[in-house]
């Protein structure tokens, strides 16, 4: 007999513990409600404690999981750095930008290979390349730096992501 695996992604995994916990504790849902990832894990804010990659992986997995009200971009944009926002803010404009090419593809997208990250004193890079809910790849490149002034003061954050032409990409659209 063959045996199927089933994998979950995390937010599932964190709703159905959720839900287990509610079970064992002997609360119950009622059976039209949704639980909302969005709602049950708050969208992390800029610390200290996350590498570059992992503030690349934060938003990335939050425009992943965007929703019709934009929290992931929301998300993402907290880990803009303010110089970033300058340009890309405020939050309104901010959603508009990501919602058109060619950083659209980062939206609900279906998978991300994540390249080494190069660091250089204060100064990061990563490059990923990533496939978007239509199926083709994309490679951007995040440029991070680590903060100087409070509020983020040694807070890695976001200062650009740059597109990668490739064949399906025209340089004029990167």
């Amino acid at each position: 007999m063959k045996q199927r695996l089933i994998s979950f992604d995390p937010i599932s995994l964190l709703v159905l513990a959720l839900l287990l916990s509610f079970v064992l504790s002997g609360c119950t849902l009622n059976a039209f409600e949704r639980v909302d990832p969005a709602q049950v894990e708050a969208s992390p804010t800029p610390s200290p404690e996350f590498s570059p990659d992992q503030v690349v992986r934060i938003q990335l997995e939050a425009l992943q999981h965007n929703d019709r009200t934009n929290k992931g971009i929301e998300a993402a944009f907290n880990f803009a750095s303010p110089g970033n926002k300058q340009f890309t803010g405020p939050l309104p404009r901010f959603i508009k930008m990501l919602k058109a090419p060619p950083y659209d593809a980062m939206l609900n997208h279906r998978s991300v290979e994540y390249g080494p990250v190069e660091i250089v004193g204060d100064t990061a890079t990563q490059r990923v390349t990533l496939t978007g809910s239509d199926g083709q790849a994309i490679i951007y490149i995040f440029s991070l730096s680590k903060q100087t002034e409070e509020p983020y003061k040694d807070c890695w954050m976001t200062d650009g992501v740059a597109v990668e032409p490739t064949k399906e990409l025209p340089q004029d659209q990167a």
